[in-house]
């Protein structure tokens, strides 16, 4: 178990060293590479970012979309995307996908006020949610999708 442990920290360290170096990637156009297009010369304006590898391969996009979502999304060398952090009407949400592109961690607050984290299995099949609304739930899921277990007494 130690040793599972110590492989998650790796990857975790490994993606949090991406995610600063998207952030660094994102200032420098910011200050350094962009045109202003309309306002004041020290706003910058754009659609889209995007950090490219050495070979020019996508790694990372920030932008917006035309349905009105905006977010970064990093992708791992193989272009599967592993992570998204994302604003839309609907909800704000943090994504953790794993190398086949399924969402394997997600966290969110909904526009209707609920929020809650949720670990699916492989290809999404089965699920623990820790749901909040009004009251807490803790449910799990099984390959079917059905509810195996609810934890009593967090429902009103």
């Amino acid at each position: 178990m130690g040793a599972d442990i110590e492989i998650r920290v790796r990857r975790l360290e490994r993606a949090n060293r991406v995610l600063t170096l998207v952030a660094l990637a994102a200032a420098f156009v910011l200050v350094t590479g962009s045109t202003s297009q309309g306002g004041s010369d020290d706003t910058v304006r754009s659609q889209r970012f995007e950090l490219v590898d050495v070979d020019g391969s996508v790694r990372a996009v920030l932008g917006t979309d035309a349905d009105g979502s905006t977010g970064l999304f990093i992708h791992d060398p193989n272009g599967s995307l592993r992570l998204s952090l994302a604003h839309d009407p609907d909800q704000s949400a943090l994504f953790i996908h794993d190398g086949e592109g399924t969402v394997r961690i997600g966290i969110a607050q909904f526009s209707h006020g609920g929020g809650g984290v949720a670990l699916h299995g492989a290809e999404s099949k089965g699920a623990t949610v820790l749901y909040h609304k009004e009251a807490g739930s803790l449910s799990f899921y099984d390959e079917d999708g059905k509810t195996t277990t609810r934890v009593p007494g967090m429902d009103r």
